[in-house]
């Protein structure tokens, strides 16, 4: 199993990911003009920058409840409770938030909180047993678990 978790590519193409490396692309929103790639290829949501898609979804992959969402309408660049209500709310085991350009992963009542920064300079990927955090072409396992 492997993950590919992005958000905030804005205007930067998508194109050149080489999704059939992944058996599953997240896009947590602000996908700019790659609608078209995100249809054929990922899970993803709207972002506050964004007109189409959905606000969040709710997900089951790899044995895993996720709740993926941009985290605007969550106001996460003020705090995280209004996230951490919403995926109790969802009864998820993780959930995948954007919007603060800012990757961040912490553990709050038993829920992981994944954001994987702004695209392409910082994204996630997860495989079955780590987590790793990429930024600035800097590969960083992450201490949480899948």
């Amino acid at each position: 199993m492997k993950i590919l978790v992005i958000s905030d590519s804005h205007h930067f193409s998508l194109a050149s990911i080489p999704f059939e490396k992944y058996d599953a692309i997240l896009h947590c929103g602000d996908y700019g003009n790659s609608l078209e790639i995100l249809k054929k290829h990922a899970f993803y949501v709207q972002g506050n920058c964004d007109s189409k898609g959905e606000k969040s979804l709710r997900l089951s992959l790899f044995g895993r409840d996720i709740y993926l969402t941009h985290g605007d309408k969550e106001q996460v660049k003020y705090g995280f409770d209004r996230l951490i209500y919403r995926a109790l709310e969802e009864s998820v085991s993780v959930c995948i938030f954007g919007h603060t350009h800012q990757a961040v992963c912490f553990e709050e009542e038993n829920i992981l909180f994944l954001n994987p920064g702004a695209f392409p300079n910082s994204y996630i990927e997860i495989t079955e047993d780590t987590i790793y955090l990429f930024q600035n072409k800097t590969k960083k396992a992450i201490q949480f678990r899948w």
